[in-house]
């Protein structure tokens, strides 16, 4: 361990002799896993249900309602490959990493319509969850890394996250977006102290100057986030370090040049801010604060951009060819959705973005279920996991799901066509049957080894 990093702790927290040494010792011991359960995907009863047949011991965390400690009896199968988690029925997530989307929340699921950033979207369970408690709500999903794109594109539509978008820009670019948003949330790029318990090196090259710069980025973030937020308006910053440069100064430094605009909103009565220790709540590292905006900022110069969209939105032949799949085959009513595609890929959401489409350029929007092809459209995996159909399913048990997760085929007397697969009364994916054949179409990446 870093010694000039355990000297910081002890100067700036005044740890008594004895936990200071639990504070040492803490930063070595594994973490216990936690998940989250996919509620778009399962209720919390049903889960707890099927957990307990697994042999699953569930245990409450101090966060949100479906946020479990879990241990297993048999770990033969690794945990993320279970035909559960497969299945997307939850996420493996840390459990303090849950918090900011908590505490922007309230812990409720708020089905009002807001427009809510998520300025940097990365490692991306944040967005899903966000998306859980603000269903109604559209979720602006930013992240400045391309090479991370692809992950974020395949978590949403995993998890069903239908009312998210994806954008790439610096985080400073927001400052543009001047009073677009409602809530902001800023789970901050930061120096990675928590990584210490997953390598000795973590903290080999932590020093005050590294420190001080990526604070210096941080503080940017926030003052992008507070020129973007509506009057009224709240914004979540958080981290996984424990330092005060990163966190509690930070906040203070914002407090002190926008005091006439934001105030500090506590998130307890005895706290302003929410700290969570590796001894004493056996987790991550982690700091949250929330912040209101109370008064617009003095209009600057702001340089407007023009978005051209490689988005579009269908022609009325192709939006007229993907309803009637749906319609033909399993008489369901795209009524409430909007489609968009970009070149043949086809997106699905339910809502508009009509009044981003000049503001924000878009990577991804919502679920991607495929293709029109040859004046045909073609659906993928997720093109029947956002919602149940009535006509054209098949239940099967889960020894025949474990099968079409292998990617072998099963024997099938039904005539050939596609088939929305159910599983526990859970739409599971899209299969299709060719002459007495079941096979599914699931992606190579999410088959059972």
């Amino acid at each position: 361990m870093k010694k000039e990093f355990i000297e910081y702790i002890k100067k700036e927290f005044n740890f008594s002799k004895e936990e200071q040494e639990q504070f040492e010792k803490s930063i070595w011991k594994p973490l216990k896993k936690s998940i989250r359960v996919n509620t778009k995907k399962i209720s919390i009863e049903d889960f707890k249900t099927l957990a307990s047949k697994n042999n699953w011991i569930l245990t409450e965390t101090s966060l949100w309602k479906n946020t479990f400690y879990i241990d297993r009896i048999d770990t033969t199968l690794a945990l993320w490959n279970t035909l559960e988690h497969i299945s997307w029925f939850f996420y493996i997530q840390e459990v303090s990493a849950s918090s900011s989307p908590f505490y922007l929340s309230n812990d409720k699921i708020d089905n009002w319509n807001y427009i809510i950033l998520d300025m940097s979207a990365s490692p991306w369970w944040k967005t899903t969850q966000l998306s859980e408690y603000f269903p109604n709500s559209i979720i602006i999903a930013n992240e400045l890394d391309k090479s991370r794109l692809k992950w974020l594109f395949s978590n949403l539509d995993r998890m069903s996250s239908l009312n998210t978008a994806c954008t790439n820009y610096d985080w400073r670019f927001f400052k543009k977006t001047e009073e677009l948003f409602d809530k902001v949330l800023i789970d901050a790029p930061c120096s990675w102290e928590w990584t210490s318990f997953k390598t000795d090196d973590a903290l080999k090259y932590w020093n005050i100057k590294n420190i001080k710069k990526v604070a210096k980025l941080q503080f940017w973030l926030l003052e992008s986030a507070i020129i973007s937020t509506k009057v009224w308006w709240e914004i979540v910053y958080s981290t996984c370090t424990l330092n005060k440069i990163e966190n509690e100064e930070n906040i203070e430094k914002i407090l002190e040049k926008y005091s006439e605009f934001v105030e500090i909103t506590p998130l307890s009565k005895e706290n302003n801010f929410k700290r969570n220790w590796p001894h004493k709540d056996i987790t991550w590292w982690f700091f949250v604060a929330k912040l209101k905006k109370i008064k617009s900022l003095p209009n600057e110069k702001i340089e407007k951009t023009y978005v051209k969209q490689n988005l579009e939105k269908p022609t009325t032949n192709e939006e007229k060819l993907i309803k009637s799949f749906f319609k033909q085959n399993f008489s369901y009513e795209l009524k409430d959705k909007y489609i968009f595609k970009y070149k043949s890929d086809i997106f699905l959401t339910n809502r508009n973005i009509n009044e981003f489409w000049d503001k924000l350029f878009f990577y991804k929007i919502w679920i991607n279920i495929w293709e029109i092809k040859n004046n045909e459209f073609i659906p993928n995996f997720y093109a029947w996991t956002f919602d149940k159909f009535e006509k054209w399913i098949i239940e099967i048990d889960e020894e025949n799901l474990k099968k079409l997760y292998k990617w072998n085929e099963i024997e099938f007397e039904k005539k050939d066509n596609y088939y929305q697969i159910i599983s526990k009364n859970i739409p599971a994916w899209m299969a299709k049957i060719r002459e007495n054949k079941l096979k599914s179409f699931i992606p190579s990446k999410l088959i059972i080894k």
